[in-house]
């Protein structure tokens, strides 16, 4: 009888413990899944906000005058040109860095300072995307200020597009001076623009010449066969009225 009561006592301990080391085993698995859990939705939180801030300059606060103003434009207006096509306008921006240290040292206009003077390496960027007219002979013959002398926009639109035009004051006239001939709102403008540029692969050093050429049009297919423009610092891309790249003139 003893050995019996013995080995029930036995039988009751062993299973104790082993549901208390199941209790320990089902309660650190819980807690290992709740970590892992923790730790996912953070790297997803942490995703999920890089995504939804890609641009840090749509927070961007312009301390600076970027009215442009008719009348003190050296070409002036042309609002009885046609619109035949367009011309999209790009820079080499440590060129035209270069050449304002050197007209105006450090003291460098209001206009330069965010893409010049801030501590940030751009190098292709949008100078604008131009109205053009297949009559004209020269820059004035191109459709200009065709709603007139129009007032700042709003800082808020100006910031969200200055990742690919950093200057608030080029936004700004470009708008006033072509887009306002082809757009009903700036930020239409800014956003086909930017549409246009992001649809690019551009090359992240100095090219010259035909290597340039060479390069843009390996790297994107539907450049080829178009004839681009250049200049020293800066390269021109045409684009028929339904948006298609065609040559510019020779």
């Amino acid at each position: 009888m003893q050995q019996k009561n013995y080995f029930i006592k036995a039988l009751l301990a062993t299973l104790s413990m082993t549901l208390l080391l199941s209790s320990c085993f089902d309660k650190h698995k819980s807690e290992s899944e709740k970590i892992s859990q923790n730790t996912t939705a953070v790297s997803q939180s942490q995703r999920s906000q890089t995504q939804s801030n890609p641009n840090e300059s749509s927070s961007l606060k312009i301390n600076t005058n970027y009215d442009y103003v008719m009348l003190e434009d050296k070409i002036g207006p042309n609002t009885k040109a046609t619109v035949d096509y367009y011309m999209l306008a790009l820079s080499w921006s440590p060129a035209f860095c270069d050449s304002q240290y050197d007209k105006y040292g450090k003291n460098l206009p209001p206009s330069a300072e965010y893409q010049c003077g801030m501590k940030k390496q751009y190098g292709w960027v949008i100078h604008g995307l131009w109205t053009q007219s297949a009559t004209a002979r020269s820059a004035a013959g191109h459709p200009r200020f065709c709603q007139g002398d129009l007032p700042p926009v709003d800082e808020n639109v100006i910031a969200k597009y200055m990742n690919e035009s950093p200057s608030p004051n080029l936004l700004q006239g470009e708008w006033e001076k072509h887009g306002a001939c082809a757009f009903k709102e700036a930020q239409q403008y800014f956003a086909k623009q930017q549409e246009l540029y992001q649809a690019l692969n551009l090359p992240n050093k100095a090219l010259k010449g035909k290597e340039l050429f060479s390069w843009l049009r390996k790297n994107n297919p539907h450049l080829n066969g178009a004839y681009l423009g250049a200049s020293r610092n800066e390269i021109y891309i045409c684009y028929s009225l339904q948006w298609q790249v065609i040559d510019c003139p020779k």
